[in-house]
Parts: structure tokens; C-alpha cells; sequence
């Protein structure tokens, strides 16, 4: 019974603790955040002054400007992510491997097999 009495600490720490990682985890998202956008200003105020003083630019370093100023998420879907479409019964119950789709069941048979020779050697 006297450890009972510690619960509501135990409790207390944990939730101070899992909230203190999740503001410190929030602070350094938005430092990050602050500093691409930043950078991405900065690239593209680069471009428009380029643009504006009428100095001629190529398409090549205009693309790759806009490339380096490209918001995280606009990027292109990597090839290994774009067959993986992951449904609600693959996460619950989870994904068929060959193993479940019959492969080991050859096996299983041969180990079967074996058992069963083995017992009539014993006989």
C-alpha cells in the first residue's frame, strides 16, 4: 500500500516531462521553419533583383533557383513511396508476407515429414 501513494507523482512527472518534449520539439519545428523560409526569401529576392536589373539569366539558373527555393512538400514523391499505398487493414491487421501466402508451407510440410519419420524410426 505505500507505494500507492507515489502514483499520482509518477503520473504528475510524466505528464510535466511529455509535455516540456513536446513544446521543445514544437520550438525547434518553427526555428527550422523560420530559417528555410528565410533562406527561401532571401533565394528568391536574389532572383527578382537579378531580374529586375535586367542582367540576363538562363532558364537553367532560374530553374535551379526556384529548385533550391522549393517548399519542402511541393518535392516530387520519391519511386519507392509511390506503390506504397498502405490501407486501414494492412495497419490493423497487418501486411501478407510470401511466408503468408503459402511459401512456408512447404515448409511445414517437409518438417512434418521429418517428424513423422522420425516417430516410425522410434516404433
Amino acid at each position: 500500500m505505500s507505494g500507492t501513494q507515489y502514483i499520482p507523482h509518477i503520473l504528475y512527472s510524466t505528464a510535466l516531462t511529455s509535455i516540456s518534449m513536446h513544446l521543445l520539439w514544437q520550438r525547434k519545428t518553427a526555428d527550422e521553419d523560420r530559417a528555410r523560409f528565410k533562406a527561401q526569401t532571401s533565394i528568391l529576392q536574389d532572383l527578382i533583383e537579378q531580374l529586375r536589373s535586367g542582367k540576363l539569366i538562363s532558364d537553367e539558373e532560374i530553374t535551379r533557383s526556384r529548385n533550391l527555393a522549393r517548399i519542402h512538400g511541393e518535392r516530387k514523391q520519391s519511386p519507392d513511396k509511390e506503390g506504397s499505398n498502405i490501407g486501414w487493414m494492412d495497419v490493423l491487421w497487418g501486411r501478407k508476407t510470401p511466408a503468408d501466402l503459402g511459401v512456408s508451407d512447404e515448409w511445414e510440410r517437409k518438417d512434418l515429414e521429418q517428424i513423422r519419420k522420425e516417430i516410425e524410426s522410434e516404433h
